[in-house]
């Protein structure tokens, strides 16, 4: 099936990208325990402290382009290289920064668990720390979680592969609810020793962003030709501002007073779902490019804002505290514009073009195995007489 493009669907990558970095700025590994005695910082810790949900939605959003795009035709190992050549370089280029900027003292480069981050193992119960790239864990965690969803759809029977990626959500999401007493997170925490949060994060938001998938495709057909009336979009409409509100003001603007998290989980899969319909106003009038433009920055800032965070942290924040409590507001305005500047530039220097690099390169040897197939064809067919 070809992918149709869902501008719509790139807003909610926007939001929990946003959401995320102010989670990260205001935490207390940054600004809190070092300045947890400005009132501006400590009501923005309570309103961003349910930010990192937003890394929920990031997996049923990759589960859902992992099933929108999904070829099993593919050998395991083409798909494998596909995805390093998507996260790696950006990978590599951030670790090479951090060590650059700990020759200055202002971070301190952890080079054993960096190793670990390499391997892409900081998202498994295979790692105690995550050394700088901490970030990396959701990528680990997803690029593990594909591979085996990947493999088991690939050699299995579609129903049997899609019970076990089922089984897996369900025990994922309810081991976590009861262990944690209605929490989902802490991705780096471990229970019995093999039982990793962050992968069963994975395991569950990626699993039902595939099951979302297998709906839409099943249904496309009916959702493009069915005509709703004024009053059901009107309807839909109202649900989808309620879905958009519910995530906004619990990720950024409030703290929870939830007791099971699941309710997260069960919003982002209604608004997927109303998004990939585009029935109501909102998801159509959000159905425009201006989104997709924006969110092509969210990885390269996902992955580098943290740097951005660590320097200050082990610079001016640490010698000069005094800037800071005179002028909290400018420094927070100061800290998210050299995020952003940062991101930027390593979309357009780093992500944009290492992607396109090893994409041409990985496609040289696939057209030559194309061209040789194409030969052995033709010579199968001189051998049935047909040439």
């Amino acid at each position: 099936m070809k992918t149709r493009k869902f501008k719509n669907i790139e807003i909610l990558r926007i939001i929990g990208c946003i959401a995320i970095i102010l989670l990260h700025l205001f935490n207390a590994k940054y600004l809190h325990k070092m300045f947890d005695d400005i009132d501006l910082y400590n009501k923005f810790l309570i309103m961003t402290s349910n930010g990192q949900k937003a890394v929920d939605l990031f997996f049923m959003l990759s589960g859902l382009f992992f099933g929108l795009k999904l070829d099993v035709t593919k050998p395991l190992i083409e798909f494998i290289k596909h995805k390093l050549i998507r996260v790696y370089p950006l990978l590599v280029y951030c670790i090479a920064l951090f060590f650059l900027i700990s020759l200055t003292g202002a971070v301190n480069f952890t080079f054993y668990d960096n190793i670990l981050n390499l391997l892409c193992l900081n998202g498994t119960f295979l790692v105690l720390k995550s050394g700088n790239m901490g970030v990396f864990w959701y990528v680990s965690a997803m690029l593990w979680t594909m591979i085996l969803f990947y493999y088991l759809i690939k050699h299995f029977d579609k129903p049997k592969a899609n019970l076990v990626i089922a089984l897996l959500v369900a025990v994922s999401y309810g081991f976590m609810i009861h262990a944690k007493h209605g929490a989902i997170n802490n991705p780096g925490q471990t229970f019995y020793n093999i039982f990793h949060v962050g992968m069963m994060r994975a395991f569950g938001g990626i699993g039902l962003g595939y099951f979302i998938s297998e709906w839409y495709k099943e249904n496309i057909q009916s959702i493009k030709n069915t005509v709703y009336s004024l009053r059901s979009r009107l309807f839909i409409t109202v649900v989808e501002f309620m879905c958009l509100y519910f995530i906004i003001n619990n990720l950024m603007l409030h703290k929870l007073h939830y007791k099971n998290h699941m309710i997260f989980i069960v919003t982002f899969v209604i608004i997927i779902m109303l998004f990939l319909m585009k029935k109501g106003f909102i998801s159509s009038l959000l159905d425009t490019d201006i989104w997709s433009k924006f969110s092509r920055y969210t990885y390269s800032l996902y992955m580098t804002h943290t740097i951005v965070m660590s320097t200050l942290r082990g610079s001016l924040w640490k010698y000069h505290p005094e800037w800071v409590y005179a002028h909290p507001a400018e420094n927070v305005i100061m800290t998210l514009a050299l995020v952003l500047i940062l991101g930027v530039f390593t979309y357009h220097f780093v992500e944009k073009p290492c992607t396109k690099y090893f994409a041409q390169r990985a496609q040289i040897p696939a057209a030559v195995e194309r061209e040789r197939e194409r030969e052995r064809e033709r010579e199968r067919e001189r051998e049935r007489g047909y040439l």
